[in-house]
């Protein structure tokens, strides 16, 4: 084989295994906690953090006038928050650095927050309306976190 040859198939193999590495990280699933860390409990989500990477996702029981309110910081990344009834997509904030509103519900049902975020830096909170307190919070991809159902 040339030298030509064997530069080609060389560089071919770094730039694959380059490329394949960006990937692993650019889509690894990665929490680094700030200082409060990440916490659901039955009145709320937060979730401060140095470095976020993922998805977090839970369920909640809500009856049509509830509402929840969001306030986030992102210093550096790309977030989004979705709100779902079932498959439908019902309410979305999306590319924030700051943002402060709420969502109210328009029928009774189990809801799914799904909290996304690109190499991110900074925090998002997410307070229950205190009506649903003793209403339940299931199906969590969180972890083990805070104190679920308190």
């Amino acid at each position: 084989m040339n030298t030509k040859k064997t530069a080609i198939i060389i560089s071919g193999a770094i730039l694959a295994a380059g490329t394949g590495g960006f990937l692993y990280w650019d889509n690894a699933y990665n929490f680094t906690s700030g200082a409060r860390g990440r916490t659901l409990s039955s009145d709320y989500y937060m979730s401060e953090f140095e470095r976020f990477n993922g998805t977090d996702s839970f369920e909640l029981e809500m009856e049509k006038g509830e509402k929840l309110d969001f306030d986030c910081h992102i210093d550096k990344g790309w977030s989004e928050i979705e709100v779902l009834d079932g498959n439908e997509s019902v309410f979305k904030l999306s590319g924030m650095d700051d943002a402060d509103t709420d969502y109210t519900v328009q029928e009774n049902g189990d809801y799914t927050l799904k909290v996304k975020a690109k190499h991110a830096r900074g925090y998002i909170f997410i307070h229950f309306d205190e009506d649903r307190k003793d209403k339940n919070i299931y199906n969590s991809s969180i972890g083990n976190i805070g104190d679920i159902n308190d």
